[in-house]
């Protein structure tokens, strides 16, 4: 059925393969978007705790990552904390407040509620990506 893969891939291809439903696939994309975020946490410390060794060498990292790319993918970071935000918001609503039946209508709720916030975020952010 799929390729051969080994460990944690390929338990996450069997869980799809397995579930394929609205929940596994908010489930890996909460995954996923955990991981990306924890990855970016690394590299925004890493970015600050530089003025640690002075404003020149603050500067010297800001200048580098001041570029149409790392804007561009300020509107990556930006979909996947909203989406991971959401669906938080959606896990905690179903576990709490026991709308456990109601799950699938608060998930494309919480689409809506994304889709929404990104159509702001690119109209605020895609311009600053253009202009350099």
């Amino acid at each position: 059925m799929y390729e051969k893969k080994s460990g944690i891939i390929k338990y996450y291809f069997d869980e799809w393969g397995l579930n394929k439903n609205i929940g596994t696939f908010s489930w890996l994309l909460h995954r996923l978007t955990g991981v990306i975020l924890s990855l970016y946490l690394f590299a925004h410390i890493i970015v600050v705790s530089s003025g640690l060794w002075g404003p020149e060498s603050f500067n010297a990292w800001l200048k580098a990552v001041q570029t149409p790319l790392t804007h561009f993918l300020e509107i990556f970071l930006l979909a996947c904390i909203s989406f991971h935000l959401l669906n938080g918001l959606r896990i905690t609503a179903t576990d709490f407040l026991f709308v456990t039946k109601q799950h699938k209508v608060i998930f494309w709720v919480a689409g809506a509620i994304f889709v929404l916030f990104m159509i702001v975020t690119l109209s605020v952010f895609l311009p600053r990506v253009f202009s350099h």
